[in-house]
């Protein structure tokens, strides 16, 4: 169909209708995929072309905000699971050991690990085991070696050990 404008046709219709069939013909012709399988294809695509230390992706220029509770930017999983995180939501004393936690209810097992980023931007890592459909804990600084409690805000970046692969992001802050 060509579209085409005269002197005694209303632009808008005109417009509107070139519109919808340009529309209708290209939403028409099935290009074989899900909903789903684009959004995979379109995370696949991102990661690909990112590198390993792009921001966007989490890692490693993830910062724990905790007037949001959240990590800017988000930590982009890429160990498929129901992923929960566990750390205080009020600011700890100085000198209190903070319990940090990870659970996956999908019933993900393997050893992961906790990177944890203090104020002063060096990283403390520590590993455990997580079995199906249970939770793990790890005290920060105790499990951590050479990992020191202060004031400041901490940022958490759990990974799969094995693959390296991100889990997810949480954080707390000690006053």
């Amino acid at each position: 169909m060509r579209c085409v404008l005269t002197t005694t046709t209303h632009r808008r219709r005109t417009v509107a209708l070139c519109g919808a069939v340009l529309l209708a013909t290209a939403c028409g012709q099935s290009h074989g995929h899900t909903p789903q399988q684009l959004s995979e294809m379109i995370a696949e695509t991102v990661r690909d072309s990112a590198g390993a230390g792009s921001l966007g992706l989490g890692i490693p220029d993830t910062a724990f905000d905790p007037a949001r509770f959240a990590c800017a930017p988000a930590v982009d999983p890429e160990l498929p699971g129901g992923w929960r995180s566990q750390a205080p939501r009020a600011a700890v004393e100085d000198g209190e050991p903070v319990e940090l936690g990870l659970s996956d209810t999908q019933g993900h097992s393997g050893t992961v690990t906790a990177a944890v980023t203090g104020p002063d931007g060096e990283t403390a890592l520590a590993e455990a085991a997580l079995g199906e459909g249970e939770w793990i804990h790890l005290d920060y600084p105790d499990a951590f070696d050479g990992a020191e409690l202060v004031p400041g805000v901490y940022t958490v970046v759990w990974s799969d050990t094995e693959s390296g692969a991100p889990i997810t992001c949480d954080g707390f802050e000690v006053e």
